[in-house]
This record gives structure tokens, sequence and C-alpha cells, in this order.
């Protein structure tokens, strides 16, 4: 699926948000209308800031997560007819930016991100 840019959004954490258009047509003139957010967030030493690891911790979070981690919110509607369309994606683009635009612009984060999916998967691990 070929993926439409709609809006990038550099914060003064250093990461970039990346809102595209994902709608896809279901009819003649019906959409399901798609805005997907993502942020890319390389795990790098740096990141850890307000927790310093030890460079064993460090590395047994790149070893777990990779790099980088990502973070992605989806918004759809259904049905939409073609004349409404781009006013139902920028609907959801505001909604969404006014909603989680301060989260993820929060300097921290990033670094709470990166840690929250290593606790989440190793504790997945464990659950096996």
């Amino acid at each position: 699926m070929e993926r439409t840019p709609y809006k990038k959004i550099d914060f003064d954490h250093g990461h970039c948000l990346e809102i595209f258009d994902d709608s896809r047509k279901i009819g003649a003139d019906a959409w399901v209308v798609r805005m997907t957010a993502t942020m890319k967030i390389p795990v790098e030493t740096s990141l850890f800031a307000s927790e310093p690891l030890s460079d064993t911790d460090f590395h047994d979070i790149l070893d777990t997560l990779g790099s980088p981690v990502e973070y992605r919110y989806r918004l759809e509607r259904n049905m939409i007819m073609d004349h409404e369309k781009d006013a139902v994606l920028e609907n959801l683009v505001k909604t969404f930016l006014e909603n989680t635009g301060r989260y993820v612009a929060n300097p921290k984060f990033p670094e709470k991100l990166a840690l929250k999916a290593y606790r989440d998967r190793v504790e997945k691990r464990k659950k096996k």
C-alpha cells in the first residue's frame, strides 16, 4: 500500500511525528478514512537521560527491542462519501493532535515509550 504523507511535526525532544493518510476506497464513492501517526525512536544511550542505564542494561534493551522503536497510532472512520473524505481526515488529525499531541511532544515521551516497550516484551517472554 502506498502511503500518502499528510503532515510532519518536529518536536523539541529531537524526534519527528509523521502523519499519513492511509485511506482507501471501498466503493464507487465511499472510503475508509484512516489517519496513521508514527514516530521512530532510535534506541541510543542518550535516550535514557532521566534514568541512566548501565552498559549491560542498555545492551539488553537494545537486543530486546532492536532499533528504532516505533510509536504508532491509528484513527479511522468507515463509509465516508467522496465529498467528505478530506474534511473527515482533517478532523481525525485535529482530534489526534488535540488529544495526544502534548503527550507525544513531552520531552520524556521517547524514553518512556522505549522503557515500556522493553518491560512489555520482557513480561511477554516470562509468560511463555
